[in-house]
């Protein structure tokens, strides 16, 4: 896959995780829940930018461009991504989610959207494609560690 549509993929990836995430804080009633998925989604905004930023140099032939916004990417320990004991992302999400389904499936939206973006970093050739990866990357990783946290403090193991 061509980096230009990775980042056409990952453009689509981060305002359908918006849109998901402002759908589910308006869904659910705990005021906490609601204020950690509008995060999320102004989180996903701010991604989208980068990479719209990133894809839009690349076209007019100015290369790979540094995001200062981002944090420098730091190692990420990919062994750790991993779902509770038992426990699965949901493939498809209910008509009327509870609690524990939105946060299911926001858990497999993040991981597929880090490995798209760990993976392109593993295959791209430009440092700077790499780094700007990376950064997405850790930022998908943080949302997961996020959502795996509420999910823990609400749904401990074993149940």
């Amino acid at each position: 896959m061509e980096l230009l549509d990775v980042l056409t993929q990952a453009m689509k990836l981060e305002t359908d995780g918006r849109d998901f995430y402002l759908k589910l804080a308006d869904s659910l009633a705990d005021p906490d829940v609601q204020q950690m998925f509008t995060q999320l989604a102004d989180d996903e905004v701010s991604h989208f930018n980068y990479i719209q930023r990133q894809y839009e140099a690349l076209r007019a032939g100015k290369g790979w461009a540094t995001i200062p916004e981002m944090a420098a990417p730091e190692t990420l320990d990919v062994v750790s991504v991993v779902f509770p004991p038992t426990k699965e992302a949901l493939k498809v999400l209910p008509a009327h989610p509870n609690e524990e389904d939105a946060l299911l499936f926001a858990m497999g939206v993040e991981d597929k959207s880090f490995q798209l973006y760990y993976n392109s970093a593993q295959i791209a050739q430009d440092p700077e494609a790499k780094k700007l990866f990376m950064q997405l990357a850790q930022a998908e990783h943080t949302h997961f560690n996020i959502l795996m946290q509420r999910y823990e403090s609400r749904y401990p193991y074993p149940r």
